[in-house]
């Protein structure tokens, strides 16, 4: 009995804080590419420039580590969709799409493993 309510707040603690921290979900597409992140975001942008997707709906970051992030998003109603984080893996890049609910477009789809490649 002692041991029981040494420990429970404990576990209640470890829960609430579980709940109030947001999980990252995993990615629905991961590709690996021979190219610096930079360079696939940089792709990546004017591919969704060509498909006239317009500026304020594409959210870039560039971070001080070298990964790079768009994601689409609705500058009214602030919902996110399909984000593309680039992350650094040697030489190279590592792309992890995640899609938010949201279908992948066959647009899209090509535009992403299109920069993977190139």
């Amino acid at each position: 009995m002692f041991l029981f309510r040494a420990v429970l707040p404990l576990v209640v603690s470890l829960s609430l804080l579980a709940c109030a921290t947001p999980l990252r979900a995993a990615p629905s597409l991961s590709l690996n590419s021979q190219r610096p992140p930079q360079q696939v975001a940089d792709c990546l942008q004017q591919g969704l420039q060509k498909l006239h997707i317009p500026d304020d709906f594409v959210e870039r970051r560039d971070e001080r580590d070298g990964s790079r992030s768009l994601a689409l998003r609705n500058p009214v109603s602030d919902a996110s969709g399909t984000r593309v984080d680039i992350l650094p893996q040697g030489e190279g890049s590592l792309l992890e799409v995640r899609l938010n609910g949201m279908p992948l477009s066959p647009a899209w789809k090509k535009q992403i493993h299109g920069c993977a490649r190139k």
